[in-house]
Order: structure tokens, then C-alpha cells, then sequence
């Protein structure tokens, strides 16, 4: 484990969990901790999506 982690509950509709798990899965992820992670280090190295990501509207529910 690398680096210093603190824990956080997030709220996940049963689809985006279902991601989750199998992104976890797929790449052979310890846990889903460790897929989050992952996913916000992408976002966090990568700031030229930010905007795509969080200003596009998305009606999934």
C-alpha cells in the first residue's frame, strides 16, 4: 500500500458500482478502493478532460 489513504463512504447507483467491480475485475485490482484510486489519479494527471467530464450533462437515470 503506498502512501497514506483516508477512508471516505461515496454513494454509487447499482450500475456505477457494477462498473466498479468489474473494471476491478478485468485489470485484477485489489479492491474497489483501489479502483477508485486508479481512476481519480487518470483524472488527476489528466486535466485537459476535466472539462468533458465534469461540465457534460449525462441523463443516465
Amino acid at each position: 500500500m503506498a502512501g497514506d489513504k483516508q477512508s471516505y463512504e461515496i454513494d454509487l447507483n447499482p450500475d456505477q458500482m457494477a462498473f466498479v467491480t468489474a473494471m476491478k475485475d478485468k485489470y485484477s485490482l485489489a479492491d474497489e478502493g483501489k479502483t477508485m484510486r486508479v481512476i481519480m489519479d487518470y483524472l488527476i494527471s489528466n486535466a485537459d478532460i476535466h472539462e468533458a467530464v465534469f461540465t457534460q450533462v449525462r441523463c443516465l437515470r
